[in-house]
């Protein structure tokens, strides 16, 4: 077999020479901070902690708050939209390819363009963002695809995750046969909504998660500190109103939320069984030794929540299911962090890393790296393996300086200080995840809300806002971060915006996709202590109507009984609020303090502008709060 050698130098200027090793990344879509065995989790995660066993696991590493935009920055070192959709990058597989590298991807891509296009010589997968794990489909239309070939229908046995190793492993046997190193990216779709799995792997969770979100966040929160991933600077976070009390949840609802988070548990245990499959490959052919094996997430864990008139119907193992988890379960998945995916918050940002290289890391077996590290590291990392240098140019395109720095400082010391590797990250998607860390300091905001402020040295799990009590630092952190977001970035000059006086909490997104013009809402959305007697108000952009929207209602319901409203509204035409931008419900009962409340509202309960707007189902647009101690 061809064997190539690098010189690369290691802590301390030892230069060292060494065989250049295959590189097996594998990314598992939206796998929340503790959901492994090995970071805490109850999910039977067996191949994976033996990774954490044999290898490094890292405490502190951060991605991007979305799938898309991490893989950008994984495929190109640079914050996503400094990229500009790879116009101003060079994607690492050109650049390991012309190293030799057998380059190849299966899975998920999701991100500009063909992966062969980026220098991937082989692609098994799908393009876009998630698809039907049992047929294949995205939108009910094939969407597998073989290198540049036309998206088939694939066999009725196929299982996404179970076809992606099968054919991973077979990418890594024509690397090897053909005498060339591999760089195999594995991008698992699962666990992905709609959660998929088999009944087997499913139903052994079924009693697992009867205790509910609330408990078993604790029992995660005592092991990652029996783990040492966490120490007593980390605070248990309490959710705002977008999560619902387990305890307040009729029993009905709890048997039917501890079956939602049971398929996502099956989808990753299945998802582990596979990785063990890879690595038993390896063994085999004799290829452990000399492979770096990376795992990660591409973000926090996720909900999508569904509807709630739907939740009974989705089984996981039925090819026209459509199965989800509530942010109840997102709150689990994340501990010992808040929020979720989608957000630069922790809880969207931080997320399990693990690499396994016995020929080179093994005397650090078991270990646990407490550097701050970002997914734009991994590129110079692996561009160092290989012997490859970044170019300043790519013929006539001026590329930018990678954001990222290579890790392997760390690996040969970890002693390093913990800002060593990485100091500064820039987060900017959208309008629900904006955030900059730099030095002991972070800011973040949430659906164009006020920045907050953090001691990330001394509160890593975000518990206590500073930002009224430290008004430089919070001015010096936002300077900052719209001077990074104008002069190093591309993205839309919405993203960049100034952010409101005001607070919409968790799920304002949400609201925003089905109800056109959205502005706010009073209260707002997941807000607590909100008073006993209160009114309901909401603001459009446009102006309001009503004269097609009899019999469409919208109600209040307190989340221990689903089925009787304790207050509910018909809009007629002459109502106040036709022809203005808000309305306001004035007819409320009082409410029971320390309570959850949500509403529902039917398809098109309200017309904004010349559209009707969509319904409020308590599943993926939800609006919720909760009343105060009187």
């Amino acid at each position: 077999m061809l064997r190539v050698f690098l010189i690369f130098w290691v802590c301390g200027g030892i230069c060292v020479a060494a065989e250049r090793p295959n590189i097996l990344l594998i990314v598992a879509d939206d796998v929340g901070y503790s959901d492994l065995g090995c970071y805490g989790g109850e999910i039977d995660t067996p191949h994976l902690d033996r990774m954490a066993e044999q290898g490094i696991r890292f405490s502190e590493f951060h991605v991007n708050p979305m799938c898309v935009v991490t893989r950008t920055s994984l495929m190109t070192g640079h914050e996503h939209s400094q990229s500009d959709n790879y116009r101003r990058s060079l994607p690492i597989a050109r650049l390991m390819r012309d190293a030799g590298y057998a380059t190849s991807i299966v899975g998920k891509w999701h991100q500009p363009g063909h992966p062969q296009d980026a220098g991937f010589e082989f692609f098994y997968g799908f393009l876009h963002g998630a698809i039907n794990s049992w047929t294949g489909k995205e939108n009910g239309h094939p969407a597998i695809q073989t290198n540049r070939d036309d998206p088939m229908a694939v066999a009725d046995d196929w299982y996404s995750t179970d076809a992606f190793t099968d054919h991973a492993i077979r990418q890594i046997n024509v690397a090897t046969e053909a005498g060339r190193p591999f760089f195999t990216y594995l991008a698992y779709n699962a666990p992905h909504t709609p959660l998929h799995a088999p009944r087997k792997n499913v139903e052994k969770y079924y009693q697992r998660y009867r205790a509910g979100w609330d408990v078993l966040r604790l029992q995660r929160f005592q092991r990652l500190m029996d783990l040492g991933l966490i120490d007593d600077r980390y605070v248990m976070s309490e959710p705002e109103a977008e999560v619902r009390r387990w305890d307040e949840l009729p029993q009905a609802i709890q048997r039917q939320e501890s079956r939602r988070m049971a398929a996502y548990a099956g989808m990753l245990d299945r998802l582990d069984w596979n990785v063990g499959r890879v690595w038993k490959h390896l063994d085999e052919k004799g290829l452990s030794d000399n492979t770096l094996v990376v795992f990660l997430a591409d973000n926090g864990g996720a909900y999508s929540n569904g509807d709630i008139r739907t939740y009974s119907q989705q089984i996981p193992w039925r090819k026209d299911s459509n199965p989800f988890v509530s942010n109840g379960w997102a709150y689990l998945k994340n501990t010992p962090f808040r929020w979720y995916k989608s957000c630069a918050q922790e809880g969207g940002v931080s997320v399990p890393l693990i690499v396994r290289w016995p020929g080179r890391l093994a005397a650090q077996s078991g270990g646990i790296r407490r550097q701050r590290l970002h997914v734009t590291d991994l590129y110079p990392t692996f561009l160092n393996l290989a012997g490859v240098k970044y170019p300043a140019r790519d013929g006539d395109r001026v590329l930018q300086p990678l954001y990222g720095h290579s890790m392997l400082p760390l690996w040969n010391d970890p002693s390093l200080p913990k800002q060593s590797i990485h100091d500064e990250i820039f987060w900017g998607f959208n309008q629900t995840g904006k955030g900059l860390v730099k030095g002991d300091w972070k800011i973040a905001s949430i659906s164009d809300g006020p920045w907050r402020l953090y001691n990330i040295t001394r509160d890593p799990a975000e518990a206590r806002d500073l930002a009224k009590s430290n008004l430089a630092k919070l001015q010096e952190m936002s300077d900052a971060w719209f001077r990074f977001a104008q002069e190093q970035t591309t993205m839309p000059a919405s993203w960049r915006s100034p952010l409101n006086a005001y607070q919409e909490g968790w799920g304002f997104h949400r609201i925003r996709m089905v109800m056109p013009g959205y502005v706010r809402a009073v209260p707002a959305m997941s807000a607590m202590n909100v008073p006993a007697t209160t009114s309901l108000t909401f603001h459009f952009d446009r102006k309001i109507s009503f004269g097609e929207t009899s019999g469409s209602t919208i109600r209040l319901y307190e989340v221990s009984d689903v089925h009787q409203p304790v207050w509910q509204s018909d809009p007629q035409p002459g109502h106040p609020a036709e022809g203005k931008r808000s309305i306001t419900f004035s007819d409320l009962p009082v409410l029971k303090p320390d309570t959850t409340y949500f509403v529902l509202a039917d398809p098109g309960w309200i017309w904004l502008g010349d559209k009707p707007a969509g319904p409020l189902n308590d599943g993926a647009y939800w609006y919720r709060f909760r009343t105060g101690q009187h």
